[in-house]
């Protein structure tokens, strides 16, 4: 049954993104199309700032496949690829955990590829969260199986995937100092216990995240139109509970408040689980690592709220699908630290809980799919028209969908891509 569940929603997010996924950049994608087409270089482009992050990982995974198949589509095709391997890859260790399978495993799929993902999956540059989502679950896993007899390659593998966490976005470099604390802790242990060589070379590899965070910042600047962190804490408490809430998906985002709490509950009796074996030596490396974990992915949360609940409209800043994929690992966790314990209790409730907000993120899903979908095929029919992209973008002529569309804020971005995609006759640009 596992499998036949995870098969099919794996089919329904590819034929979503078949039959909504368009050839043409979305939204801030309309930036990259200089990079990707070569009309800038490469490798400034790689390590430019975004808003508030710098993406080379994201961007040169981006770039590798745009070259190789000149389709955006690509990217969203990708993603699917990325969750339905995590998916699978995760209920297959909850039944090795357990010592056997249970139907409550299907959280993994039901909650990883339902497409009220459609904010990431219409974007194939949203592969940024879904390698956070990835690479940050894979941290708790390995933190869940570190003993003392496996602790520095556990460690340096735990090192790596925080290098590469830190290269995702401005996301990943908030775990670097609680994980890097934890991989610290790791070393200590290894030096107590003779293995002085490998502690100081787990102390190297940790060293190269915190190295990197320092040249990160080397430049950085505040986005221009963005407001100052706020300091409001209602605000910023009311932003990290939407995104919190978000690891369900919208589906539930009526019930918010509800959905936050109980995610802040479930945290609360796995971080009490993870503590009642801190005694013993080996479950006290684990659940250090878990607790590193789970701390980094809820201070991306806060970030997020200290970041957009300064912002107009700061009641809905954090009701967006895309921060899913920020959130869901500290349910991912979750579910595998009680499915070890042999506890089903917390499993089914997450299991029925992604299975009442299925339906809601299916037809969110489906309801903004479908807009996106009308509002490319307004924009070829303009592009085979031969309008030129000045005509394209222009916000008073109410005949056009680009002004009015997802794409709206990137008018100065398309003006200079447009001619760039048809010269090289990209997608629906080749009409």
């Amino acid at each position: 049954m596992l499998l036949a569940v995870w098969a099919v929603l794996t089919l329904a997010a590819l034929a979503f993104v078949a039959t909504i996924g368009t050839n043409a950049p979305y939204a801030d994608e309309w930036e990259f199309v200089p990079a990707l087409l070569g009309d800038e270089p490469a490798g400034e482009w790689l390590w430019r700032q975004h808003n508030e992050h710098r993406m080379p990982l994201p961007r040169l995974v981006v770039l590798i496949y745009f070259k190789l198949t000149h389709d955006f589509r690509t990217g969203m095709f990708l993603q699917i690829a990325m969750l339905s391997a995590l998916a699978l890859g995760l209920m297959r260790l909850a039944g090795q955990l357990r010592g056997r399978p249970h139907w409550a495993d299907a959280f993994f799929p039901v909650s990883l590829l339902h497409i009220g993902h459609w904010e990431n999956f219409v974007m194939g540059y949203q592969v940024c969260f879904v390698l956070f989502a990835t690479l940050s679950t894979l941290l708790a896993v390995v933190a869940l199986r570190i003993t003392r007899a496996n602790a520095f390659r556990l460690g340096a593998l735990a090192a790596l995937l925080l290098m590469l966490l830190a290269l995702t976005n401005g996301s990943g470099l908030v775990l670097v100092p609680p994980v890097g604390a934890w991989l610290v802790f790791v070393a200590v242990s290894l030096w107590r216990g003779g293995e002085k060589g490998k502690a100081i070379l787990l102390l190297a590899l940790t060293a190269l995240p915190v190295v990197y965070v320092a040249a990160y910042f080397q430049g950085y600047h505040r986005p221009e139109h963005h407001p100052p962190p706020s300091t409001d804490a209602v605000r910023v408490a009311t932003v990290t509970g939407e995104v919190l809430a978000m690891s369900l998906g919208m589906g539930l985002g009526a019930v918010w408040p509800l959905v936050a709490g109980g995610v802040i509950a479930v945290g609360v009796l796995t971080l009490a689980r993870v503590l009642r074996g801190w005694k013993e030596p080996d479950q006290r490396l684990s659940g250090a690592g878990l607790i590193a974990v789970a701390a980094g992915v809820t201070g991306v949360a806060l970030a997020i709220g200290v970041g957009r609940a300064g912002f107009e409209g700061w009641e809905d800043m954090g009701l967006w699908s895309r921060y899913s994929m920020l959130t869901w690992p500290l349910l991912g966790a979750a579910y595998l630290v009680w499915a070890k314990a042999g506890k089903k209790w917390v499993p089914i409730t997450l299991c029925v809980a992604a299975a009442l907000a299925f339906p809601g993120n299916t037809g969110t899903g489906m309801v903004n799919g479908g807009q996106v979908r009308a509002d490319y095929n307004a924009i070829a029919a303009d592009l085979a028209a031969g309008l030129s992209a000045e005509q394209i973008t222009d916000a008073s002529d109410p005949r056009r969908a680009f002004p009015r569309s997802h794409h709206g804020a990137q008018t100065e971005r398309a003006l200079r891509a447009i001619p760039l995609l048809r010269r090289d006759r990209i997608g629906i640009f080749a009409r």
